[in-house]
């Protein structure tokens, strides 16, 4: 087994134009140690390219995709637009099987924001589901941003059969730790 993770967008504009790094994404850090310390199992965190909205060019992310190990026994988990693009990935890869999709804080772009359609061509009928061994889990918190809620409905609209993990007051999920999801993963 493995696990990939995909991260989001990496901080605000203003980061991206000062040239500042936002440390409080910290839980993926803390999920990659645990799940090698606790249940030997490597997860990989490529590093996708661009990483803010006005910037990011789905092609580039595909390509680092490609890299990756991913098979029948392989856990996707997506953060934020890191959630969005695997969902699209997954659906133009029709040939792909993964033993697990977890999404959490998922962004898909329900209101067309970006600017340059790197979500467009999401594909939901595409078998999105059935293509895992284990189903796709999605984790939501009740105050999280509007888009983000919004983008959630579509995929829950769209994927009905998906398991739907409801939180308060844990925002986008930019915390230290997330031992929530230990119990979510498929090991």
């Amino acid at each position: 087994m493995n696990i990939i993770f995909c991260h989001g967008v990496m901080g605000p504009e203003e980061d991206w134009k000062n040239r500042t790094f936002n440390e409080i994404k910290g839980w993926k850090d803390w999920l990659q140690f645990y799940t090698e310390f606790e249940h030997d199992v490597l997860m990989q965190m490529p590093r996708f390219p661009h990483a803010h909205v006005a910037l990011m060019k789905y092609s580039e992310w595909e390509k680092i995709m490609d890299t990756q190990d991913i098979n029948e026994d392989t856990v996707l988990i997506g953060h934020s637009a890191g959630g969005g693009f695997i969902l699209k990935y997954f659906s133009l890869h029709p040939n792909l099987m993964v033993r697990q999709i977890i999404l959490v804080a998922p962004w898909c772009d329900a209101e067309n924001y970006q600017p340059f359609g790197f979500y467009k061509d999401i594909d939901f009928k595409s078998n999105i589901i059935s293509r895992t061994k284990y189903g796709v889990d999605l984790l939501v918190s009740d105050d999280d941003a509007p888009y983000i809620l919004s983008s959630v409905d579509n995929i829950t609209k769209n994927l009905p059969d998906i398991r739907l993990h409801e939180f308060s007051g844990y925002g986008h999920f930019v915390r230290s730790t997330l031992p929530e999801i230990m119990p979510i993963i498929k090991f």
